[in-house]
């Protein structure tokens, strides 16, 4: 009998253990249960954010930043890019001031969002009332560019200091440039200067002939210029710089320099540019550039390796000055290695000239070219002159690209890019990117480069698929 109440009780004890831990493993499954509940309520709502809002806050400034023009549509879409937008001082930093003719307030709150960054300012001749709300901001003015029939803007923007600004550009009508002078001189840090129309005399004359030249001009009006800053310079309009003497203009870190001016090679004979490297000229509408031949060593623009040939404005070349031009650059520049010429250059730098003491063809003055990109590609302007040229440079490495671009009915851009390089010619009779090795150059004839060439005036389905690239 005790021993059957023994065991009995032996039962219960490890029966109300086994509760115990039945129990116990039981509220571990509710918690367990709870917790994952937890998970997928949160998975759940993660779900339901759109990706794009998953992006952190600076890679959206970042993207705003690149189309900060329509930052007002932008603040509209949501309270977190609107927040975004007004705090990204930088997206606020380029002002239109004929944007804000009428709204002096609007522009106030532009400049306050701005902060301190730098500003870049574009301004006409009718907004005098909103640059006077700009002009205590002057020392952050890091870009100004000013259009129109601005002459009496310039009078009032010439008695401020821009101790900041690094980029000028002008483009107005006007008698005098005295005013224009006066202004940047007062732009210690300008690098970069574009001056457009419709100045008599931007550049007065230096020293006079027969005088020592010296790394600033005498005259008081070249000695405004910053010279010694100045790193980029364009110049375009019937500007008369004949009567500037030969080495009269030194600039020290000049980089590039683009010139559509009537007398370009009057300017280049008068400057000094030890370190400049890029190049550029093209034709503006009613001004037809002056040919004449370069007076000066061949060996003064030496370090140039990039040159440009860009469209003319309001039609082909001029036959005579501007195609005589072209060809007369290929000996003021002869160490260039990337050239960049729109179709228009074509003829006059691939035809036979007959200039004492200068190459056959004007481009093979061009012995270290190892580039040659051609914008706006015709097969109907190619002649037997390139074609010629092309199989010469069989063993040279060369690369040479062209350019076609068409618009559609729609007004959709189509560009193709043709490229070729030493040992293979493309295949494009199907408008498909196939590549075939060839032994030698000399196997490519005219109709193989018109072939080549068509593929970039065909339809644009199939210049889609046309794309060539280097191999």
């Amino acid at each position: 009998m005790n021993s059957e109440l023994f065991d009995a009780r032996a039962k219960l004890a490890r029966l109300k253990c086994r509760e115990s831990e039945l129990v116990e493993e039981l509220l571990d499954v509710h918690k367990a249960v709870a917790a994952q509940k937890l998970v997928i309520d949160e998975l759940i709502k993660a779900s339901a954010i759109p990706h794009i809002n998953r992006l952190p806050n600076e890679l959206f400034a970042q993207i705003f930043l690149l189309i900060r023009l329509e930052r007002e549509k932008l603040a509209c879409v949501s309270r977190r890019w609107r927040d975004i937008i007004f705090d990204t001082p930088s997206i606020w930093s380029e002002i239109h001031l004929s944007c804000y003719e009428g709204f002096p307030d609007l522009l106030e709150l532009h400049l306050e969002r701005s902060r301190q960054t730098p500003l870049t300012v574009s301004l006409g001749s009718n907004q005098q009332p909103e640059l006077d709300i700009v002009l205590p901001h002057v020392n952050r003015i890091h870009v100004l560019r000013i259009f129109g029939d601005a002459g009496h803007i310039i009078d009032r923007l010439a008695s401020f200091t821009f101790p900041a600004l690094e980029f000028l550009h002008v483009d107005v009508h006007a008698q005098s440039a005295d005013s224009l002078l006066s202004l940047y001189s007062r732009a210690p840090t300008l690098k970069c200067l574009q001056l457009r129309e419709s100045y008599h005399h931007p550049f007065r004359a230096g020293t006079p002939p027969g005088h020592p030249s010296t790394s600033t001009p005498q005259n008081p009006y070249l000695n405004n210029i910053p010279f010694q800053s100045l790193a980029h310079l364009s110049l375009g309009g019937a500007m008369d710089s004949r009567r500037l003497p030969r080495d009269s203009i030194h600039f020290p870190v000049l980089e590039s320099l683009e010139l559509r001016t009537k007398y370009p090679m009057s300017f280049l004979e008068a400057i000094v540019a030890p370190k400049l490297q890029q190049f550029e000229f093209s034709r503006i509408l009613h001004i037809i550039p002056e040919y004449k031949e370069f007076d000066g060593p061949l060996s003064k623009f030496d370090n140039v390796r990039h040159i440009g040939f860009a469209a003319s404005s309001g039609g082909n070349l001029f036959p005579y000055d501007a195609s005589d031009l072209a060809q007369e650059f290929c000996y003021v520049f002869p160490g260039v290695r990337h050239a960049k010429i729109h179709m228009q250059h074509l003829h006059p730098l691939f035809s036979p000239c007959q200039t004492v003491g200068h190459p056959h063809i004007p481009i093979d003055n061009w012995t270290r070219l190892e580039t040659l990109e051609i914008q706006d590609f015709d097969v109907n302007k190619v002649d037997e002159d390139f074609v010629n040229w092309f199989r010469k440079r069989k063993d040279l490495g060369f690369h040479l690209k062209l350019i076609c671009e068409r618009r559609t009915a729609n007004r959709m851009l189509r560009v193709s890019r043709v490229v070729l390089r030493s040992g293979v010619f493309p295949d494009v009779s199907l408008g498909v990117s196939k590549f075939i090795a060839v032994g030698q150059f000399n196997q490519v004839n005219p109709t193989d480069l018109a072939a080549l060439a068509r593929a970039c005036s065909t339809e644009p389905a199939d210049m889609l698929r046309a794309q060539f690239w280097t191999l």
